[in-house]
């Protein structure tokens, strides 16, 4: 049962927090085709990275707030610790393909 509340939990806060970049205009992002605006996507990951780390510090605050109000041991408090973990995660995979596209920008100009 305790799982489930902080299953729960975290899907809440997921929802809360939301997940969209707000980007118009959606840019194919599994092709390494040379003929693609590498620095563009990178440009992308970059930002998306950045929304990332907002929320890991944004939820790293209300997971003080939670641990004042409930205890440190509260499913309160590991559902959001549980939750920067993942954009923690998410934030450095970001980066990752960030500079993955960078490289591949700089090798199709100096081409």
């Amino acid at each position: 049962m305790k799982h489930a509340a902080a299953a729960s939990l975290v899907l809440c806060l997921f929802l809360q927090t939301g997940c969209s970049s707000g980007l118009t205009a959606p840019l194919e992002m599994t092709t390494l085709n040379p003929g693609d605006d590498h620095q563009t996507i990178a440009r992308h990951y970059l930002h998306e990275a950045r929304l990332s780390r907002q929320q890991v510090e944004e939820l790293s605050n209300q997971a003080v707030v939670y641990e004042r109000l409930f205890g440190q041991e509260s499913d309160w408090v590991s559902g959001t610790r549980l939750l920067v973990q993942f954009y923690q995660e998410v934030a450095r995979e970001q980066d990752r393909l960030a500079e993955l596209h960078m490289r591949l920008g700089k090798d199709r100009s100096s081409k």
